[in-house]
């Protein structure tokens, strides 16, 4: 558990890594601030999930410390090496949530980019499958929402795949 711990939170990280890529302007050098579908200065896009990206992120960095080195002698002293397998599995459980929650956000903004950039019917079938089904649960917005409902439907969306 403790080895699954930090593999998914190394694709977390890089999960995140990309979804500042594509939400920071001049580094992509393509794509609007945050890729905002709105108006620059009056509408976030994406900017306010970020945090929760990044935050989710860090949190699971800090998770992701192993249970593997933690022994307190129990039972009289008789049991001087403990496993804590079963702290690891539920830490990781939490681990593998915010790996779906970044995951969703990164869903969410790949599909905005692709609005942005007109590309929908220029990607391969397998892109074109995930925009549809991602574009029923939320469709392309240009002005601020509540974007917690629409994460908890791409996340259940995500699992299911």
């Amino acid at each position: 558990m403790d080895k699954l711990k930090i593999v998914v939170t190394k694709l977390t990280m890089l999960a995140e890594r990309q979804l500042n890529y594509l939400l920071n302007a001049k580094i992509n050098e393509i794509l609007p601030p945050f890729v905002n579908l709105g108006k620059l200065g009056f509408n976030f896009g994406m900017q306010g999930v970020q945090f929760t990206a990044t935050s989710t992120t860090a949190e699971s960095q800090m998770l992701s410390n192993s249970m593997y080195v933690h022994s307190i002698p129990n039972n009289n002293d008789n049991q001087d090496i403990v496993s804590m397998g079963t702290n690891a599995a539920v830490i990781c459980r939490k681990v593998i949530e915010n790996g779906f929650e970044v995951l969703a956000i990164e869903a969410i903004t790949i599909i905005q980019a692709v609005e942005y950039l007109g590309f929908q019917d220029k990607v391969s079938s397998s892109t074109k499958e995930l925009y549809d089904d991602i574009r029923k649960i939320i469709p392309a917005f240009s002005d601020d929402m509540v974007m917690y409902p629409y994460l908890e439907e791409v996340k259940k969306y995500l699992k299911g795949m």
